[in-house]
């Protein structure tokens, strides 16, 4: 690898530290505002110059697009915790990030997924109990009788998914909860994501 300048290595320290703090590399506009820039073009330049000399990758399709070479993490090992879900009645899925949590196994393709926690006992029938973490795959559509993270309005929920032409309806895996059924011209919904995989922490 090429030598760097103090400047470009003062860039690669702070990306390098981010990393390791937050598992994710920082957006253009954090890097400009911890270096006090005017605009983005001298962050670009940088950071063009440290993906040419090796030092930085880019990831094809990433939000937060930059990988260095030989770090610990390599943009899929962690996933965000986001807020908690409902698996009884609906409630607001706060959309704060808590955490940031390592996939232990399964799907090969983490980039865009998130956990969330289960609050509620409506999904104990599949298996989906309280404090559960449900890992979210984002898109727009389920294919019918999928478990899938719903929102309708400002609120999310845990269900098993039923498109008609009349009418969506979300079930419970727990007989002592009716049906969601949602009607056009009732509260927006839309499916936020698939479930793909259950975790639970044993004592």
């Amino acid at each position: 690898m090429k030598k760097l300048t103090a400047r470009q290595q003062q860039f690669l320290d702070f990306i390098r530290e981010y990393i390791d703090k937050h598992s994710f590399p920082p957006s253009i506009r954090e890097i400009q505002g911890h270096f006090d820039l005017r605009s983005t073009k001298g962050v670009k330049d940088h950071i063009d110059r440290l993906v040419a000399c090796g030092y930085l990758k880019r990831v094809d399709g990433a939000a937060r697009a930059l990988e260095v070479v030989g770090s610990r993490y390599k943009g899929d090992d962690r996933v965000p915790l986001v807020g908690t879900v409902a698996a009884g009645l609906p409630i607001l899925a706060d959309e704060n990030i808590e955490d940031y949590l390592p996939v232990p196994s399964g799907p090969p393709r983490t980039r865009g997924m998130f956990y969330l926690r289960v609050s509620g006992d409506s999904m104990v029938g599949a298996a989906i109990l309280e404090g559960d973490l449900v890992l979210v795959r984002p898109q727009p559509f389920v294919e019918q009788g999928e478990i899938a993270v719903v929102r309708i309005g400002d609120e999310a929920t845990v269900k098993r998914f039923f498109k008609f032409s009349d009418r969506i309806e979300l079930h419970s895996e727990n007989p002592k909860y009716d049906p969601i059924v949602c009607r056009r011209g009732d509260e927006e919904i839309r499916v936020i994501g698939r479930v793909a995989a259950v975790f639970r922490e044993l004592e």
